[in-house]
């Protein structure tokens, strides 16, 4: 008569062959294999995430001492840049972050850093020539591209796959 005290797997160890590893890993399929390693690539990449936004908002912050130094205007459109540039990999890591928990591309999250990057290049091309003023051509240029992108992105909303 077998013990009812013992320890739960102990039957199980005593039927195995010697010399196997065990059958627990006969029972672990490839695909929960790459889903777990996909889980902690994806954990250490949010963390990278982090990382590289803090520097680059520290640099940014850094970057703020050039409005005192530049008076001739200079220094304020490279403050201007570069918190244009950081609003832009913010919006960009955001899409990367809800790609991880999607596990799916959205066009409407992509199209939100594409919108702001056009967005930073407008204001920064207003702002570099601010006497003379960029050309017409590069304003109807990025005008019709954003106009564009805008559309998309509205498309992109109205009709998710899931509508």
């Amino acid at each position: 008569m077998e013990q009812i005290n013992e320890p739960i797997g102990q039957r199980h160890r005593e039927r195995e062959e010697p010399g196997r590893v065990g059958r627990w890993m006969e029972t672990i399929h490839p695909r929960k294999i790459f889903f777990i390693t996909q889980e902690v690539m994806v954990n250490i990449m949010i963390v990278y995430i982090i990382v590289v936004l803090a520097v680059a908002l520290g640099k940014t912050l850094m970057d703020a001492g050039k409005l005192l130094h530049g008076l001739n205007g200079e220094g304020f459109t490279s403050v201007v840049a570069e918190v244009l540039s950081f609003l832009v990999m913010l919006e960009l890591f955001r899409g990367f972050v809800d790609f991880f928990s999607t596990q799916r591309i959205r066009l409407h999250t992509m199209m939100d850093p594409a919108i702001l990057f056009v967005v930073r290049e407008v204001m920064i091309a207003l702002y570099r020539n601010e006497a003379k003023g960029p050309s017409w051509e590069l304003l109807m240029g990025f005008s019709l591209l954003l106009v564009s992108l805008g559309i998309i992105r509205t498309l992109a909303v109205r009709y998710t796959p899931g509508s």
